[in-house]
């Protein structure tokens, strides 16, 4: 049976068939089991409040944290895209490099080729300088020796 502090502040009893309570003793009592109850009530009130705002704040923080947990795996995706581009974009960066290095190397070995065949043509050249400046040289000299 539910009752509320009305139900037993209008509480009457009959008269009593025997000896009785005394009825202010009653009424005392009755006026104490109502305040209690209607402090028992404004607490169970306000408990149902706290109650209500936890389980708010509670689906609040749920559904934080199902953001949160959705950002973190978005940053992790994020995460990986941006190192597997930055491990494409550092082999095409080595690739480069490699090719870039083997046409100087290229290069700088067709330069010593031809620096080689240049010092070459120079040593036949001064091979046959010399020898034609030995002749030049003996020519003269016959020369001389004629006209002394």
């Amino acid at each position: 049976m539910a009752l509320s502090p009305l139900d037993i502040l209008q509480k009457q009893f009959g008269p009593a068939r025997r000896q009785g309570y005394e009825p202010e003793e009653v009424q005392k009592f009755l006026d104490g089991v109502r305040e209690a109850w209607e402090a028992t009530l404004e607490e169970v009130d306000a408990l149902r409040r706290e109650l209500h705002a936890s389980q708010s704040e509670g689906d609040r923080l749920r559904l934080q944290q199902d953001e949160i947990r959705e950002t973190l795996i978005l940053a992790r995706r994020i995460s990986q895209d941006l190192e597997g581009s930055a491990r494409r974009e550092s082999d095409i960066i080595v690739g480069e490099a490699r090719l870039d290095a083997e046409r100087i190397l290229s290069a700088a070995h067709d330069e010593e080729r031809d620096l080689q065949e240049t010092v070459i043509r120079l040593r036949a050249s001064k091979i046959h300088l010399l020898s034609e400046l030995r002749s030049l040289i003996g020519a003269q000299g016959r020369m001389l020796d004629d006209w002394e």
